[in-house]
């Protein structure tokens, strides 16, 4: 059975069991990779998908280095004259010498004043591919800062339980 999408409205019906073998399709581009990502029916590959696709939009929204790195000092860095050296603002756990080695959509939303300037901030719900996952899903990738790509997929086919647990026990794994 084919279903023609044509808006988003209804998509937390589109998630749901009744259209487990439904193939979506449709003819507006900006709905392609919404409609993609309702074509993939194994849980873990459409979050992946999702999330991939995410960190798509943000970067083409912000096309340019907002934090205008110079030898792994942001901007605000240079302007305080500041020894810290690691390319994050907020002394991420993981961070490397040579930058950030995760490309986690929570981290990607939080910019300094400094950094985004005049331009307009990327509003999360303006970030329609992540209507393709429930709301803890989207909780779970909208707060969990400083984890690497892996972390944040595991957490969300685990579920928000297993994440807060995580947080509060302050150990990796908890279940």
């Amino acid at each position: 059975m084919k279903i023609k999408l044509k808006n988003t409205k209804l998509l937390f019906l589109y998630r749901s069991i009744l259209f487990k073998n439904v193939k979506f399709y449709t003819d507006n581009n900006k709905l392609r990779n919404i409609v993609n990502a309702l074509n993939i029916k194994n849980k873990k590959n459409r979050i992946m998908y999702v999330y991939d696709e995410a960190i798509k939009e943000i970067n083409n929204y912000y096309r340019e280095d907002l934090c205008k790195f110079i030898d792994g000092k942001c901007i605000v860095q240079r302007l305080n004259n500041s020894n810290h050296v690691d390319g994050c603002c907020y002394r991420c756990p993981i961070v490397t010498d040579k930058g950030c080695p995760s490309s986690n959509f929570a981290c990607k939303l939080i910019y300094c004043k400094t950094a985004i300037g005049n331009m307009k901030r990327l509003n999360f719900n303006k970030v329609y591919i992540l209507k393709c996952l429930s709301i803890s899903q989207r909780l779970v990738i909208l707060t969990d800062f400083f984890s690497t790509r892996e972390e944040i997929l595991e957490d969300c086919s685990k579920g928000i339980l297993r994440t807060i647990l995580k947080y509060l026990f302050k150990r990796k794994y908890v279940i």
